[in-house]
């Protein structure tokens, strides 16, 4: 009298089974990458730009088919979490998609010290890990990067150093004053910049730290003329560095000395009152009008991004959208040069085979995990309100960095 019941509950078990291997089965048809990027918290003016730009990269490569794996073809599953500009959570968020998610591959990175904290995490779960932020210098270190994670953009020392190097190419300054944020970045910045000032002991410099969220640095900016610089390199972030140049500009200070952005992107540089950026040389990783760039396959190269990216989005790229983009086609590289997802072959892969190309030209990988780009940087004078095209038009590229003055000695990292 019970063969009927229990024929259907093992019908049923017989069921959930098949359901529960054909739901495996599609699963091992695709390729999990996680992305995560500070989408609230002090990030979250950037990180849900560079969020955006990794899913357009990957859903260009599953339009056209999905990524090769030893010669089949497979989708990508983005694992999207948010970091919330917190280490912690970002810890807690890697573990989950190692642990749980069958996550690998991960993609990230909108402050540093987050970056540092899912450095630490790829150690301990051997991930291959993307950052595509300016990370510290020290990540860099033989003894301290996870063996196998990249950043695609560098180190924040490279601010200082590619600040001075520039400076002195150009202007030759006898009397510098840097006036630097006091927190990590500003430390960093500033650590490249001395390391550069000691090959060049003719020249005098004094480092001024302003406070972080400071609302007056009058002071520092008195201090910094009794100083009698030719140039001030003013090192802040965001609000600031408005902060700082509009009450350099109240100050009347354009007139009496050269000042010098180290480090801007688009997104802080459209939020300065256009009076006031008017004439002031910056240094940027990337900008998105390639009217100045000299170079015509980089001119090619940016166009073609930013046409692409304002199709999709409707606005001009920011230069970390534009790394984030790219971060997730060199992903994409190692699995297919790998075969590969697994994150030792996939970044083996890659430094068998280092050159790539960005929208800022070509690029090769170091021993270090961090590229070598023909044009480090560039150069941008701000426009007055009257020469700017649009809202995003905020400067023009007046030079290119090139050479090695960005780059640290790889034996100083311990390779």
């Amino acid at each position: 009298m019970m063969a009927g019941p229990i024929r259907t509950a093992h019908l049923a078990i017989a069921g959930f089974c098949l359901a529960a291997l054909a739901a495996t089965a599609a699963q091992a048809e695709t390729v999990k990458i996680g992305v995560l990027y500070s989408m609230s918290g002090a990030g979250s003016v950037l990180g849900p730009k560079q969020a955006e730009a990794a899913q357009m990269a990957f859903d260009e490569v599953n339009a056209a088919g999905g990524v090769s794996v030893g010669g089949k073809k497979m989708k990508i599953e983005v694992v999207q979490r948010d970091d919330e500009t917190k280490p912690a959570v970002a810890i807690s968020r890697a573990t989950e998609m190692a642990r749980t998610g069958g996550v690998k591959i991960i993609q990230g990175g909108t402050f540093a010290h987050v970056s540092m904290a899912l450095n630490e995490e790829a150690k301990k779960h051997n991930l291959f890990l993307m950052t595509t932020n300016g990370v510290p210098d020290n990540f860099f270190e033989k003894a301290t990067k996870a063996p196998y994670a990249l950043a695609i953009l560098g180190d924040t020392g490279m601010v200082g150093r590619g600040t001075v190097d520039h400076l002195i190419a150009k202007h030759k300054p006898k009397r510098i004053v840097f006036l630097m944020p006091d927190y990590a970045y500003g430390k960093g910045a500033w650590a490249g910049a001395e390391a550069n000032l000691k090959m060049h002991p003719e020249i005098q410099a004094k480092v001024i730290w302003t406070p972080v969220g400071a609302a007056d640095v009058t002071a520092q900016l008195i201090q910094a003329m009794e100083f009698k610089p030719d140039v001030i390199a003013l090192g802040q972030w965001g609000k600031d560095l408005i902060t700082a140049l509009k009450q350099a500009g109240e100050m009347g200070l354009k007139t009496k000395t050269k000042l010098f952005v180290n480090w801007i992107i688009d997104l802080v540089a459209v939020g300065i009152p256009p009076e006031i950026l008017d004439g002031v040389d910056s240094q940027t990783w990337w900008y998105h009008d390639k009217g100045g760039v000299t170079d015509p396959e980089v001119a090619k190269l940016t166009e073609a991004f930013v046409k692409k990216y304002e199709a999709k989005f409707g606005g001009p790229p920011d230069p970390y959208i534009m790394t984030a983009y790219y971060g997730s086609k060199e992903i994409v590289r190692a699995i297919e040069l790998s075969g590969s997802t697994e994150p030792d072959k996939m970044y083996g892969a890659l430094m068998k085979n280092p050159a790539f190309t960005t929208a800022k030209g070509p690029a090769t990988w170091r021993v270090d995990g961090r590229p070598r780009y023909k044009y480090n940087a560039w150069i941008i004078t701000g426009l007055p309100a009257d020469k700017r095209a649009s809202k995003n038009h905020w400067g023009k590229i007046v030079d290119a960095h090139s050479g090695d003055a960005f780059l640290p000695d790889l034996k100083t990292l311990g390779w």
